[in-house]
């Protein structure tokens, strides 16, 4: 009987023991769940000893005082970004990000107020900006990876703007754009129009961007007057395709677009760069500034200069822009909506082949998305009133 109570006893405390070291198990590792937030001040010691083993395991969000040194930057690139999510330098004191500094690793990155500049090649992902918009070194590598710029919300001087064909950041009274980047709908041969009210592209705020410039326009408005070091330096992309202009047809040709300046006097312009945009292009201006531009340093670089008037009247194009098709993007469906009576759909390849044909029954019609041709389908509609009209979907 002794026996059998001092095995159930022995058994009781094994129990108990193994219950124990399953609670200070889950304590650990609740504890380092919990450090997935963690502030350092970093500059006068390395930031790999400002962190405990713990936190080198669980940190996904790491805002940083201080400053960073070149030995940190290289701790972070040796394994720590691929868990963070977020590296928050708001208040850090840094004013420069080094070339390569984080590598090619996707992240979030809340820049430092005072930034100035960020380096060739720093970093890829989004960048939130705090303070001003920084000048950005050169992005020419493969795989392309230039960092999306968006300001932060509630910026006291700049705001974000989001178009058809590119997202921008401007100041908050619309004058000056400071970045801008463009978006799938670019490569449908959507204009990129930089509003009317700018005056002033910053440096690097085009710099290195992808644009399919043979079936896309730039336009420059009337207002604008400086364009900065390097804004216009793009990465040219060569491609042919159907193409439809908001405001201008194409003036260029196979292996270069077009860039239409409205702006009277020449705009000044800084450094140019390998890739000047206006340099890859035939360039259309206002009759009466013809001369002008083909004597303006930059400007008379274009492959053509010609006369907006001689592409066509603008009124009329605005007028025949309207149209009578509007399309809301579902998860797995397009809804396209007709103001006026239509009768048939045809979905052509961007060669022009048909793809296929229908009778359209209502004012609504559901078009699924895997019906469609990638990298895009045409959709040409023939209204009752005998006119036609197109637009792209991507699949």
């Amino acid at each position: 009987m002794k026996r059998n109570v001092e095995q159930k006893q022995t058994a009781m405390k094994r129990i108990l023991l193994s219950a124990l070291f399953v609670m200070a198990m889950l304590c650990r590792l609740q504890a380092q769940k919990v450090e997935t937030h963690v502030t350092v001040h970093a500059g006068i010691n390395a930031l790999e000893t400002l962190l405990t083993e713990e936190q080198k395991q669980s940190v996904t969000h790491l805002t940083v005082t201080g400053t960073l040194l070149d030995e940190d930057y290289a701790f972070l690139r040796g394994g720590l970004l691929e868990q963070l999510d977020t590296l928050d330098l708001r208040d850090a004191e840094i004013d420069t990000i080094p070339a390569g500094a984080l590598g090619a690793m996707e992240l979030y990155l809340v820049l430092p107020k005072m930034i100035e500049c960020i380096r060739d090649y720093a970093f890829k992902g989004v960048c939130e900006v705090t303070g001003k918009a920084p000048f950005l070194g050169e992005y020419k590598n493969k795989p392309y990876y230039k960092p999306l710029m968006q300001a932060s919300k509630r910026h006291p001087n700049l705001m974000n703007i989001e178009r058809d064909s590119y997202s921008a950041v401007y100041s908050q009274n619309g004058d000056t754009l400071y970045y801008l980047k463009p978006n799938e709908f670019v490569y449908w041969g959507e204009d990129v129009e930089i509003p009317s009210g700018t005056r002033v592209i910053t440096p690097t705020a085009i710099r290195n961007e992808d644009f399919p410039i043979e079936i896309i326009n730039l336009v420059l408005p009337e207002s604008i007057d400086s364009i900065g070091d390097y804004a216009l330096d793009i990465r040219p992309n060569f491609m042919t395709g159907y193409s439809k202009k908001d405001r201008y047809p194409s003036g260029g040709g196979y292996g270069y677009g077009s860039v239409v300046c409205e702006a009277a006097n020449p705009p000044n312009l800084g450094i140019l760069g390998e890739f000047f945009w206006v340099g890859w292009s035939n360039l259309y201006v206002p009759k009466a500034s013809l001369e002008a531009y083909k004597v303006a340093p930059g400007w008379k670089l274009a492959r053509k200069i010609g006369a907006i008037e001689t592409l066509l009247d603008i009124q009329s194009v605005r007028k025949e822009g309207t149209t009578s098709i509007s399309i809301t993007s579902m998860d797995e469906n397009y809804i396209l909506n007709f103001s006026k009576e239509a009768l048939q759909m045809d979905l052509l390849s961007t060669d022009g082949g048909l793809l296929s044909s229908r009778m359209i029954p209502s004012a609504k019609v559901m078009l699924p998305k895997k019906s469609l041709q990638k990298p895009l389908t045409i959709v040409r509609v023939r209204f009752a009133d005998g006119t036609n009209e197109t637009v792209k979907l991507i699949p």
